[in-house]
């Protein structure tokens, strides 16, 4: 068998995950991955001259996952974090499951490495009307030309993270009392009241802004600040709100605050305003009143106890 170069194989391999992605046998984001991945891989082999494809043992397979690496703000992390590693072992493990399946090699490097423990789910925190304010505090640094403050507005409306990317200067009605949610796979598009004073401050500074201000290509989207594809337009807004978490240092049950976090305390607000778990379900856009309910941390008390 030919001793292909590592490049070469990646170069291959990536045709063949990119024909994937255009005929939906693969998510366009399980490829980026894997692309990524796989370019750290060759700058991290050219280090240590290794060339060859065959030349990526097990050992060198295992230093590349656990190798230190740099954050989003180029801080060097030591030691990554184990989803990181995980990322890395899942990117090599697909590359030269391709190339075997390509007869460009029988190596299977990652096989053999001990696996990656997931961590037990984090428990889930309910945030205070004080956490809230502070949040807003926070979010509001650079406010309109910066876009945190609009996301959090957006979360306390009622919106999900796959929606707040898609939502634009022209989803807000006229009176700025309304904001139109487009809706997901398991989320139904809908009107969002927006009954929060300083959402509706925050929401119109932010339109305005972005009216004064046209981007080339005519993007006005409230919470993105580039055009970026479809598929990464959730982990920006996640990325964003994380910031304003980071500035807070909000962290109910001692983890860092997450966007379901401000769902939650928006669906039990609405619940003890209410009364109503229907309500829950309209505002979050929900078809099941049992999510509704287990948003809003309201035990359904069984028909038989009722009963007796």
């Amino acid at each position: 068998m030919a001793r292909f170069t590592l490049r070469t194989a990646f170069l291959r391999v990536t045709v063949v995950w990119e024909g994937a992605v255009r005929s939906g046998q693969l998510r366009s984001q399980t490829a980026e991955s894997y692309i990524q991945t796989g370019e750290r891989l060759l700058r991290f082999a050219a280090a240590y001259g290794v060339t060859r494809l065959d030349d990526v043992t097990d050992a060198f397979a295992q230093s590349f996952v656990d190798a230190p690496g740099k954050d989003r703000h180029g801080r060097m992390v030591p030691i990554p974090a184990d989803s990181t590693r995980r990322v890395r072992k899942s990117g090599v493990d697909a590359l030269f499951a391709e190339a075997r399946r390509l007869g460009m090699t029988t190596a299977a490097p990652t096989l053999d490495l001990p696996a990656i423990a997931r961590s037990a789910p984090r428990p889930a925190g309910r945030l205070t009307d004080q956490d809230i304010d502070t949040l807003r505090f926070h979010s509001e640094r650079g406010m309109p030309s910066t876009r945190n403050a609009s996301v959090l507005a957006l979360l306390l409306a009622g919106l999900h993270t796959g929606e707040i990317g898609y939502t634009g200067t022209t989803d807000l009605t006229p009176d700025r009392t309304r904001v139109w949610a487009c809706g997901t796979v398991y989320v139904t598009a809908r009107y969002c009241p927006l009954e929060d004073p300083w959402s509706r401050r925050v929401l119109e500074l932010r339109a305005g802004h972005l009216q004064r201000h046209r981007s080339p290509n005519g993007l006005e989207i409230l919470a993105i600040t580039k055009d970026i594809p479809a598929h990464r337009r959730q982990s920006s807004i996640c990325t964003a709100f994380g910031e304003t978490v980071r500035d807070s240092g909000i962290a109910p049950e001692g983890r860092s605050a997450a966007p379901r976090d401000v769902t939650d305390w928006v669906a039990a607000k609405i619940l003890a305003e209410s009364g109503q778990i229907a309500d829950v379900a309209l505002r979050l856009g929900l078809s099941s009143l049992d999510g509704a309910a287990r948003r809003a941390d309201f035990i359904w008390r069984p028909i038989a106890e009722e009963d007796a």
